[in-house]
């Protein structure tokens, strides 16, 4: 592994596991086995670094939500297959996943609220646009796809952290109760 993809690596589970701000450039270069020299070449500061993250696995994470929920008239199975998507990033990147939500979760105004806010709102635009394009076959929901698109994503990124960290179990039939729920409500 180069030394960038090393760096990029070993910050992520920094991040998602002290948090950007508990995380010094020292410490990243120390696990990195590199210099400060060598870090600020890659990424000129730590901030650097969490921009890179930003743009390939925040990124990625965009493009396959993207993927996912391009409306095509088939509005259970856009929800079934962004919640699948979504699950299958989280399982496949982990430590990344987990640095993720703290950043959706992070401080206004934070540096790392900031470098990552870009991503969080592209993807946030991706549900709300979802819900908006749903509306116009479901009037139903006309009014509230603003309020929807943000449960439906929160939903999304909860099951997927519970399904990566092992605390749910995978199946077809647990995306369907979810995915069945968040349409018809809990107590139908």
């Amino acid at each position: 592994m180069d030394n960038k993809n090393l760096i990029t690596e070993n910050a992520i589970k920094l991040f998602a596991g002290k948090g950007y701000d508990a995380v010094g450039v020292q410490e990243l270069c120390e696990i990195s086995g590199i210099t400060k020299p060598t870090l600020y070449y890659y990424f000129k500061s730590k901030a650097g670094v969490l921009e890179h993250i930003a743009n390939t696995k925040g990124a990625e994470l965009l493009s396959r939500i993207q993927a996912a929920l391009t409306y095509n008239h088939d509005f259970i199975k856009s929800l079934t297959d962004v919640l699948k998507t979504e699950i299958n990033f989280a399982v496949e990147n982990t430590a990344f996943f987990d640095l993720h939500c703290t950043l959706l979760n992070s401080p206004e105004n934070s540096e790392q609220k900031n470098i990552y806010s870009g991503t969080i709102s592209e993807i946030q635009k991706c549900f709300e646009d979802f819900f908006f394009a749903s509306c116009r076959e479901f009037g139903n929901m006309r009014g509230k796809e603003i309020l929807y698109s943000k449960l439906f994503h929160n939903n999304v990124v909860s099951t997927a952290i519970l399904v990566a960290k092992g605390h749910l179990k995978y199946s077809e039939e647990i995306v369907y109760q979810i995915i069945h729920s968040q349409v018809y409500g809990m107590a139908n």
